[in-house]
């Protein structure tokens, strides 16, 4: 019996590179990544400067050219633009955190979460303080632990509760994956805390 395949039998993979790169001109700056991101646990891309966690980042999501193959719960999204991988429920969040400043931490989420449409729109506009529902919103601040931070404005609240944030602002969307870029190590998580294992034949 082959361990190996049963093992990853077992598994739910949420989201896969296979041979995954991306090239500017004659560098190629993500070589041939393998990676496998299974739901309910955390990965962590460590690397130096330079390495091209970002690049890979980007290529995952959309926002630069790959060649190889990228799967999202089963689906080829390898030649999809960033917001039909968006709506599939692949997320990031961004460096630059862009809250908005006069608006409370609850109010941010909520315009990220609420779907528009054309009759949200004209609701809105003839009853602009109707009732919304915020139940997405109150899962992701109870999610990420900062429910308290609910009422309080951007600027009132450090820079690493900022970031538990945006976090929490890509969850309240509904996304099932979401892929955070930092300086020290960019991490995939998800509503689930979907994560995996990398296996690279090249580095990212």
């Amino acid at each position: 019996m082959d361990v190996n395949r049963v093992r990853f039998a077992n598994m739910t993979t949420l989201l896969e590179t296979n041979g995954m790169s991306v090239t500017f001109g004659g560098l190629k700056a993500v070589n041939e990544v393998d990676l496998c991101v299974e739901k309910g646990k955390l990965v962590g891309l460590i690397g130096p400067n330079g390495a091209g966690k970002t690049t890979f980042i980007d290529g995952i999501t959309g926002f630069v050219p790959t060649t190889g193959r990228i799967e999202f719960e089963g689906r080829d999204v390898g030649g999809m633009p960033p917001h039909r991988r968006a709506k599939l429920g692949l997320g990031r969040t961004w460096q630059s955190l862009e809250l908005f400043d006069d608006l409370s931490i609850r109010e941010n989420l909520q315009v990220a979460s609420e779907k528009q449409t054309v009759g949200s729109f004209f609701a809105d506009l003839v009853v602009p303080r109707r009732k919304r529902d915020e139940s997405a919103t109150d899962w992701a601040l109870d999610v990420l632990g900062i429910t308290e931070l609910a009422n309080k404005m951007p600027n009132e609240i450090s820079q690493g509760q900022r970031k538990l944030v945006s976090a929490a602002r890509a969850l309240a969307v509904g996304q099932i994956a979401k892929i955070r870029s930092a300086r020290q190590a960019p991490r995939i998580s998800s509503s689930e805390c979907s994560a995996g294992t990398p296996t690279r034949s090249g580095k990212p």
